[in-house]
């Protein structure tokens, strides 16, 4: 899976605003709603909000684009944020970069829990093309959602007014938006922490200086996280692994430098991480899940909201979710991960 395909959409009015890879400029169709969240009260072994539940923020959404040097589209983006809870803001700030042909609403279940947990997430819908990829330019694209998000913190008629720390900023893709998120935080120091789902590090057809192995830049100099799976280390549908071996969330923890957490997910496929597999054309390409997709679900988006309170808010508290005491009773004994950290 080592492509990725977004979609375009039109919007109307504009805005602007610069980062420090560059510019974005945003055509803002801009529509906001207001969720209820949970409560965040079950705690594990160190007294922490758990992050296997809604937090205690009530949130919103909103719908956007925004545009990017060198390419011919705008990039839609919807912001999921909180609205009210025990604090006011600014909150940090979270990218979401979708996996190859798949669209970013499938990982709006990670943005939702981020958001309750006070994070702005971004599901970022960045293009690549199918026939000639440009992982360089994609990385750039998914670091445009942080200019977008800046520009709305400092305009005076955004929801997001105000609310937004973008200089502390962390990334999280799934297969080629794994590798993307490897590339983009190796540009950017805004970017304060990586954890990627199941990334690929493909260059298949692709020139060195348009699609960079996230290998070469490794190991980064911000905490990161790989859950993975071994599935789709063999051959699927069509007779191409979804996850090679040589490719996958294994090979880049081996090059991470500390502190880094590896959650090997038993019995995922590539797709499992997905909140629904419904509509997925690709899907099918790779292996076969053994293990429930609600399952590994629940699993992943704890990890990440986990992974961020340690790391973007540095509450060591949440230790105990990702390698302590709840980790190892919840997914190891259970025979749901395996665990390692350095």
């Amino acid at each position: 899976m080592g492509t990725s395909s977004g979609s375009s959409a039109s919007s109307d009015g504009s805005s602007s605003s610069t980062g420090s890879t560059g510019s974005a400029s945003s055509t803002s169709s801009s529509s906001g709603s207001t969720a209820s969240s949970g409560s965040g009260s079950s705690t594990g072994t160190s007294g922490a909000p758990d992050p296997a539940i809604d937090g205690p923020y009530s949130i919103g959404t909103l719908s956007d684009s925004y545009s990017v040097s060198g390419e011919s589209s705008a990039i839609p983006v919807t912001a999921t944020y909180p609205v009210s809870g025990p604090t006011a803001g600014p909150f940090p700030v979270v990218v979401i970069a979708h996996g190859f042909q798949i669209p970013a609403s499938a990982y709006d279940g990670y943005a939702h829990r981020l958001a309750t947990f006070g994070y702005v997430a971004l599901n970022a819908d960045y293009p690549a093309s199918l026939f000639s990829p440009n992982h360089a330019q994609a990385a750039l694209d998914v670091l445009g959602a942080l200019d977008w998000a800046s520009a709305q913190n400092a305009s005076q008629t955004s929801p997001l007014a105000g609310l937004v720390d973008v200089q502390n900023a962390g990334i999280t893709g799934h297969s080629l938006g794994g590798k993307l998120s490897i590339l983009a935080a190796a540009e950017d120091t805004r970017v304060k922490a990586v954890i990627a789902l199941d990334p690929v590090d493909d260059a298949s057809n692709c020139s060195p200086a348009a699609c960079p192995s996230a290998a070469s830049r490794m190991p980064l100099a911000v905490p990161t996280g790989f859950l993975g799976e071994t599935l789709d280390e063999q051959a699927g549908f069509g007779g191409q692994a979804c996850a090679p071996a040589n490719e996958n969330f294994q090979s880049l923890y081996a090059l991470a430098s500390t502190p880094s957490l590896e959650v090997d997910v038993l019995g995922a496929d590539h797709m499992s991480f997905l909140d629904s597999t419904s509509g997925c054309l690709v899907c099918g390409f790779c292996q076969t899940a053994t293990a429930p997709q609600q399952q590994v679900i629940e699993l992943s988006r704890a990890m990440v909201a986990a992974f961020y309170e340690r790391y973007l808010r540095g509450d060591t508290r949440y230790d105990d979710y990702l390698v302590g005491a709840t980790a190892q009773q919840r997914y190891v004994a259970t025979s749901q991960a395996s665990i390692a950290a350095k």
